[in-house]
Order: structure tokens, then C-alpha cells, then sequence
């Protein structure tokens, strides 16, 4: 009977081991690629806050952004991990531009420990207190603010150890938030558009 039972917890505990760490954390304070990395990404801007062209780091410290995860074994089967507006600035590691630190771990379901991921992130711009409550919101009222959204799906490993913590995201590219077109600035793109295709046609 003593003998089942060691065996039993003995079970226990390496199922407690394999499970452990199928999670990675949902920043990127490890990263510092430039713009246009394909891993270790770091978050950019394609305009400063007063409205240039010019393309910046991300001001963690001053701004805040929220964050939708996905995830999945493949791209065709990623489901939500859960949305995370960080409304607080102290919770950014400040002085490292272009790196958010949330200090949320998910765990991926389908993909064993130590595997690999599919991540998809959708990030938007939130302001320094909170503009969006969503990305499907910050996506449709693009025109707002200068610099609002950008999304990326890339493949992430995932912890394997229970004595260190959890694999952040090193898989990650670089993103660049940028603004959406207002619906009413496309449509009257698209008549633009129609309207020389007729001319040229009657040419």
C-alpha cells in the first residue's frame, strides 16, 4: 500500500513536472532588436507625439499600451489568452524604450513544455490613461491619435524548467504602431481610385 502511494505521488509529481512551464510572459524587457527584426523585436512608432513622419521608440514609461494574445501549436488554431490594458506606467520598465512589461504569464494550450508556439499580439496605443478599452475599438477609431495599433503572429518557445521563469517574448518582431485610415478617408480613396479607372477606360 506505502509502495502505490510513493508510486502514486511519484506519478503526480512528474505529471506536475512535464505540465510545468507551457506558459511564456507577455513582455519583451529581454529584447532590443531594431526596427525591421524578425526576433527580439522591440516596440516602435511611426510618428513622435507631435505628429511627424519620423519613426521612434516606444515610450513605455509615458504611455501605455494594451495587449491581445493569442496562441496556439499553429497559426490556424490560436485561441484568446486574455486582453491587458496596462493602465499604469510603473508597470513598464521606463527607462528601456520600446519594452512593455505586463507581468502576465499565459499558458499556451496544445503545446507541450519546452515547444514550440504560435503568438499572435495585437497592440494598440492607449494613451497614459486609457483611450481604448479594446483593439477592435482603437482599430476602428484610428484617425485619434497619431500612433495607435499594429498586430504580428510569430512563433515563441515556451518553458520546460520549473527552477527559472517562464520564456518571455524573445520570438517577437519588431512592431511598429501606426494609424488606421478613417473608414470615410478610404472610401473616398476608393471612389478616387474608380473614378480615374472610368477616364481611363473612356480614353
Amino acid at each position: 500500500m506505502k509502495f502505490k502511494a510513493l508510486a502514486l505521488t511519484a506519478a503526480l509529481g512528474l505529471a506536475a513536472t512535464v505540465t510545468y512551464g507551457q506558459g511564456v510572459l507577455i513582455w519583451n524587457i529581454g529584447n532590443g532588436g531594431a526596427p525591421g527584426a524578425t526576433s527580439n523585436g522591440l516596440l516602435y512608432t511611426n510618428a513622435t507625439q507631435n505628429a511627424t513622419s519620423a519613426q521612434g521608440i516606444f515610450d513605455g514609461f509615458n504611455f501605455n499600451v494594451g495587449i491581445e494574445v493569442f496562441g496556439g501549436p499553429n497559426a490556424g488554431s490560436l485561441s484568446s489568452m486574455g486582453t491587458y490594458v496596462v493602465g499604469s506606467p510603473s508597470q513598464y520598465t521606463g527607462a528601456d524604450l520600446g519594452k512593455f512589461q505586463s507581468g502576465v504569464k499565459i499558458n499556451v494550450p496544445g503545446v507541450a513544455a519546452g515547444g514550440i508556439a504560435q503568438i499572435q499580439l495585437k497592440i494598440w496605443y492607449d494613451g497614459a490613461g486609457g483611450l481604448f478599452p479594446n483593439y477592435a475599438t482603437a482599430y476602428n477609431n484610428g484617425g485619434l491619435v497619431n500612433w495607435n495599433w499594429a498586430e504580428t503572429t510569430f512563433s515563441n518557445p515556451t518553458g520546460n524548467d520549473p527552477l527559472v521563469p517562464e520564456q518571455q517574448l524573445s520570438g517577437m518582431p519588431s512592431m511598429v504602431l501606426s494609424p488606421v485610415p478613417e473608414p470615410s478617408t478610404m472610401a473616398l480613396t476608393g471612389l478616387g481610385v474608380g473614378a480615374l479607372w472610368l477616364l481611363r477606360r473612356r480614353k
